[in-house]
């Protein structure tokens, strides 16, 4: 993680803290004035909207959080088949390349070489586009 990422993190978690903190003391607030009364009607309507929006927004910052972890994972997933799709594929090119540098005699082993590197190759350039 590099140190900007680091440092929004930071800010992230401070702000979830201070999101979950005024809610808190908003809820107390709601309570105590249910209890007494004697906060207008239109102030404990705002509190609880505030309370509501407060509680929403963490939720939002929860699944954010989650989905990133997520979408990281499965980055790293893709990366590593990519790599070992490439691994399994890189002797089967050396083969067809191999087969192709002895020029065959026979033309149907030839063209079964070319079509055969071919086709590696162009898996390969779909792994290398895909990783974009």
């Amino acid at each position: 993680m590099t140190n900007t990422e680091q440092h929004l993190s930071k800010k992230k978690n401070i702000f979830s803290y201070l999101i979950g903190i005024s809610s808190g003391i908003i809820s107390c607030v709601l309570a105590f004035s249910l209890y007494d009364a004697n906060l207008p009607l239109w102030c404990i309507f705002l509190l609880v909207g505030i309370y509501c929006a407060a509680f929403v927004f963490l939720i939002i910052i929860f699944y954010q959080r989650k989905f990133a972890k997520i979408e990281e994972t499965h980055r790293k997933q893709l990366s590593v088949l990519r790599h070992d799709v490439k691994g399994i594929l890189s002797p089967a090119l050396l083969m067809a390349d191999r087969i192709l540098l002895q020029k065959p005699t026979d033309e149907k082993i030839s063209q079964s070489a070319e079509s055969i590197a071919q086709s590696i190759e162009k898996v390969a350039e779909y792994l290398k586009d895909t990783k974009k």
